[in-house]
């Protein structure tokens, strides 16, 4: 897929509403929203949340670009709000007339083309995009905690991690192909199929057995039924919520920094692997007196090691007005990582992660 008309949701609403696909005039939006601290890049005390509006009309290299981004509303701060449903009402009115169409639209170019100076002007939001927290805010759905798959909704087995307090997902091979070798060997070896994808309509059905008493909210996966399925065309889409990749690859390389270099190696992630009997040789080890000892985790890098990837690191060249904020804060001689303690930029951490 080259550009976005080439989507397979692009080409569903093309076929589903044949008469607005005809003329090539009325506007596909796609709508993007993230909390932003618009004070420091260190400060995490005050939350706004801008709400843009992209335009695919448009080549994709100017449709991303600051002139051609729409800002529709600003959510203030300070404190992160979860319930976008009222500040995004008087949008979705507008995204609601905008689809009814508003007549009297002038088109200064259409005489180079033939075609009528004045028409009616359509249009669709056919997607939001954010990372996973905001996927949850916008949508309305649960995406941490019990029931955190709004794709897989209430199938996806879960279990509680008792010493890290949370609720952990380990049935991933589920998702690999029947002959993946990462699906176990012999009697160990899991064949079950991975959970069927949940539709619009079931998530309706949920949430009207949710407001009927007939089902707990806390277990339906459901916090509330997004103002955005006041949209008429929403319940038919394809793809509703698009999920941001630098932000969950960020955290992702973050987290693995982080276990890289211990910061997440305590008591208590120890106890978590014998309490799932895995990696019996890094479990806590009681001697002869009662007290515990940690042995040394494969996982962690010992000094010399450290030493080592410090070293390359900061031996690396990166353009001009890139990882500046690295090349500041690295210090080569106490060997340590100093990302995992700052607020460092999801696209440099992006960059670090393949090294």
């Amino acid at each position: 897929m080259r550009l976005v008309a080439d989507s397979p949701a692009v080409a569903h609403i093309e076929e589903s509403w044949p008469e607005f696909a005809r003329d090539p005039r009325h506007v596909r939006l796609g709508l993007a929203s993230d909390g932003v601290s618009p004070y420091s890049i260190k400060s995490s005390t005050y939350s706004t949340w801008p709400v843009a509006l992209m335009n695919y009309n448009i080549p994709p290299w100017l449709a991303t670009k600051k002139g051609f981004i729409k800002l529709a509303l600003i959510i203030p701060g300070p404190k992160q709000t979860t319930n976008f449903d009222v500040f995004l009402q008087p949008l979705v009115e507008e995204l609601s007339q905008l689809w009814q169409g508003v007549s009297d639209v002038f088109d200064g170019r259409t005489h180079r083309i033939g075609r009528d100076r004045w028409f009616t002007l359509r249009g669709i939001m056919m997607w939001t995009m954010h990372d996973y927290p905001g996927y949850g805010i916008i949508s309305g759905f649960q995406t941490k905690g019990y029931c955190a798959c709004p794709t897989c909704a209430v199938d996806l087995p879960y279990s509680w991690l008792y010493q890290l307090r949370k609720v952990v997902y380990m049935e991933f091979s589920t998702f690999l192909p029947l002959d993946h070798p990462f699906r176990g060997v012999g009697e160990d070896r899991n064949l079950d199929p991975p959970p069927v994808a949940r539709t619009m309509d079931w998530w309706e059905n949920t949430w009207m057995d949710v407001q009927g008493g007939r089902r707990q909210q806390d277990e339906s996966g459901l916090r509330r039924w997004s103002i955005l399925h006041q949209l008429p065309y929403w319940k038919h889409l394809q793809i509703h919520h698009l999920l941001d990749p630098m932000h969950i690859e960020a955290k992702v390389v973050k987290s693995l920094i982080k276990h890289l270099f211990g910061e997440k190696d305590n008591v208590r992630s120890r106890r978590a692997c014998e309490e799932f009997n895995v990696h019996p040789d890094t479990w806590m080890q009681i001697n002869e007196d009662g007290s515990e000892t940690m042995p040394s985790a494969p996982w962690v890098l010992r000094k010399e090691e450290r030493k080592v990837l410090c070293q390359r690191i900061s031996k690396i060249r990166f353009p001009t007005g890139f990882g500046s904020y690295l090349r500041k804060t690295f210090k080569t001689d106490k060997r340590t990582w100093p990302t995992s303690r700052s607020s460092l930029r999801p696209l440099e951490i992006d960059e670090m992660g393949p090294l």
